[in-house]
């Protein structure tokens, strides 16, 4: 009777950062039976409550594709089939949550399978918990599932030159057939979730174009003739793009005339290491210093692994001239590892060097979140390097280059699985807090937005805040910004905002208001949601008109605070 295989600590651990992921992934998902907004979620709550036709003439005339938006509608309309009195703001939020379940499923069986339980665990626990990620995991926009999507593509790149090799080595006709339809199967999936990465986001496009380069450099230095079934991909893939290439275009002459992203610096480059890697302890100095730690830790362990395998290639040439057998399979294999790791660095390296020409060449278009899509790549990447440096040698290697070094790289391999869990855990339990410490304010924020009825008038001086506050209040209430005119985008998406330029209007507002009181015997009032320092100055000017402005309390509505007012 065979005896059971012992789990390696390496296992472990992936079992470990599995538990610790799913147990998040779980938390995340309670988080989601909320129903604050800000305003860019906003855009996608409106959008998903209109039909499918208006849902893409509203992308066509924002900066985004339109994929997530439809899939955040299809799955809203789900629930309100079976629940028809359920509203929209909770489901787009598990929306979010759901690339990171299926990323949980690739972890434990294509990572598990062709790379262990520790790739597949530290894969799952950075993109889960990684600075900057947990808050993606309930948010209602596409960065989630444009990470899904690249990744998903990666590894299904990586899948189609794995099945090269198999059929290749494939020793009977039944294996050759599972083989071939594996190849297609996985060619096939490459080329959709490279599509629906292009439909999510542009950065997402950006990302694989860099993951189809990628394959096509592994063709070329592999086995050329396969760069016309690339060609293939890519041709197909630009087929199926060009219906949306008109609203593209549309988009980016938008862009050329006006947009807000600032312009970039090369001290930007140290801003993405931040957005990567700075942690989230209440201390800013060890914050940085710890980015900076995990930074070298990552470049470093790259760099060991090149060095391994350089060393690896010197032992086998002399191996050669002695005619020593050696394991070349295990020096192969741990090429092929590497080459994927760098690969998957170099998405976001691609990524990242392709907005910054971009910015500089033609106008800004690059902020630091759009690096999420490739991140997926980029932690895959550093998770096998990790995994690496906590392998045991080869006897040969071991041999050679010391015991004594291999230890040191051993136990450093260990520090930084500690670092990185700890930074990881430690993110994701202050977005847990501000998150829970938002849903608490936010039953304070419904319950004084509650007392704004159906009649009434509401006046704002920030036009983020009218939008995600008007969300809430009844359709027939009128808002006005003070001498200030909304985004017609999103007018359009949800509801219309006037403008009132004067105290007059004011006036004339309350005027009718206790017209159509005493008429109707209900209280029609005038409200001000003031928002930032200005609303001080708005409300003495007010007051030095003759208005009676009656402050109700200070509120958090997701990330903005606002006083509450009654006008009279």
């Amino acid at each position: 009777m065979e005896k059971k295989a012992k789990y390696s600590g390496r296992d472990i651990a992936g079992f470990i950062l599995l538990g610790a992921s799913l147990i998040m992934l779980g938390r995340s998902m309670m988080l989601c039976f909320s129903n604050d907004i800000w305003y860019d979620e906003l855009f996608t709550v409106g959008m998903v409550e209109h039909s499918y036709g208006e849902l893409v003439r509203f992308t066509a005339a924002d900066v985004h594709p339109p994929l997530y938006y439809c899939i955040v509608k299809l799955f809203v309309d789900l629930c309100k089939l079976v629940v028809p009195k359920a509203g929209t703001v909770i489901p787009a939020k598990i929306v979010s949550v759901l690339p990171y379940v299926i990323l949980l499923c690739y972890a434990v069986t294509f990572l598990r399978k062709r790379f262990g339980l520790f790739v597949g665990g530290m894969f799952l626990f950075c993109v889960t918990a990684m600075p900057q990620l947990p808050a993606y995991t309930v948010e209602v926009r596409m960065y989630g599932w444009a990470m899904l999507f690249v990744t998903a593509a990666f590894l299904h790149g990586y899948a189609l030159m794995d099945s090269y090799v198999n059929l290749k080595t494939a020793s009977t006709d039944q294996k050759v057939g599972r083989q071939k339809r594996m190849r297609c199967l996985h060619g096939a999936a490459f080329m959709v979730y490279g599509l629906a990465a292009a439909y999510t986001q542009y950065f997402a496009c950006v990302a694989v174009v860099m993951v189809y380069l990628w394959l096509f450099l592994a063709f070329l230095f592999r086995d050329r003739r396969r760069i016309k079934e690339w060609l293939i991909y890519v041709a197909v893939s630009v087929a199926c793009y060009v219906p949306w290439l008109f609203a593209l275009a549309g988009q980016l002459n938008a862009v050329s005339e006006n947009y807000w992203i600032l312009p970039l610096t090369w001290r930007s480059l140290g801003g993405c290491v931040k957005f990567l890697m700075k942690p989230a302890f209440s201390d800013d100095r060890v914050n940085t210093v710890l980015a900076v730690v995990l930074f070298i830790s990552c470049l470093g362990s790259w760099c060991r692994w090149l060095s391994k395998l350089c060393h690896s290639r010197r032992v086998l040439k002399k191996s050669d001239e002695s005619q020593t057998a050696l394991p070349r399979m295990d020096t192969v294999e741990a090429e092929e590892r590497f080459w994927l790791a760098t690969a998957g660095i170099g998405v976001l390296a691609g990524l990242v060097a392709f907005g910054f020409a971009a910015s500089f060449l033609i106008r800004p278009i690059f902020v630091y979140r759009y690096m999420i899509p490739a991140l997926g790549c980029f932690w895959l990447g550093f998770a096998l390097c990790l995994n690496e440096m906590l392998c045991k040698l080869e006897t040969a290697a071991r041999a050679d280059d010391g015991i004594g070094r291999e230890t040191i790289f051993h136990a450093a391999g260990i520090f930084i699985t500690i670092l990185v869990v700890v930074i990881g855990l430690r993110d994701y339990r202050a977005f847990l807090g501000e998150e829970e410490y938002k849903i608490r304010l936010m039953a304070e924020t419904e319950t004084a937005l509650a007392m704004i009825g159906p009649q009434d008038s509401v006046l704002y001086n920030f036009d983020q805040v009218q939008a995600v506050t008007g969300y809430y209040l009844p359709a027939t209430t009128e808002r006005f910004l003070w001498q200030a005119e909304g985004e017609k985008l999103i007018q359009e998406i949800t509801s219309p905002c006037g403008t009132a330029a004067d105290v007059g209007e004011i006036r004339e507002m309350i005027g009718k208001k206790q017209e159509k009181q005493s008429l109707a015997g209900d209280d029609k009032s005038v409200w001000f949601i003031g928002s930032f320092n200005s609303r001080e100055d708005i409300v003495q000017d007010w007051r030095k008109a003759g208005l009676e402005v009656e402050e109700k309390g200070s509120f958090l509505l997701e990330r903005y605070w606002f006083n509450l007012y009654k006008i009279s």
